[in-house]
């Protein structure tokens, strides 16, 4: 088996050791890379003929982030405020209301992204990935940058900006 598909799969499986169901779907132009439930039971990664191994591998990681801190940090309790903003965020970006959610929700969606992101270097090693730690260490900057522009603005940046970023970031790791 292919190293990225083992790593795939090695993740899967962490993911299901810790109580998650993994779904694989296909990538509409408006879902996210991947997502993970505000309850806890699933992450859902989306992909499309574009994306790559080390693009699921990543994203894997991500909402596994935010499992990892919803068990340890949280005790597996819903946060009411978090679950606040994120509906919030959903309903701005579903066009369906002109206002952004306030900015203490937004500064909650950014502190919980900046917490999931703490245990990726533990879930890299915990499932003996192989890809370069730089990949992830960029990732990790670009994915707090995109949060923090949020919570500044509003809105995520969009993608012709975070093109730009995140080959600015690549070129500091790499």
């Amino acid at each position: 088996m292919p190293v990225r598909d083992d790593e795939i799969l090695r993740l899967t499986k962490y993911a299901q050791g810790l109580g998650l169901k993994v779904k694989f779907l296909t990538r509409s132009r408006k879902s996210p890379a991947a997502e993970w439930t505000l309850d806890g039971t699933e992450i859902t990664v989306y992909t499309n003929s574009s994306t790559t191994k080390i693009d699921i591998i990543l994203s894997l990681i991500h909402e596994l982030g935010h499992h990892v801190w919803f068990i340890h940090e949280k005790n597996r309790q819903p946060d009411l405020k978090f679950e606040e903003a994120i509906e919030r965020q959903n309903l701005h970006e579903s066009e369906l209301s002109d206002t952004p959610a306030p900015k203490a929700l937004r500064k909650k969606i950014l502190n919980t992204e900046i917490a999931g992101t703490q245990w990726w270097d533990v879930i890299y090693r915990d499932t003996n990935c192989k890809f370069p730690k730089w990949r992830l260490e960029a990732n990790k900057e670009f994915d707090i940058w995109v949060y923090n522009v949020y919570y500044l603005t509003g809105h995520f940046p969009s993608k012709k900006e975070g093109r730009a970023k995140f080959k600015e970031i690549k070129r500091k790791y790499k």
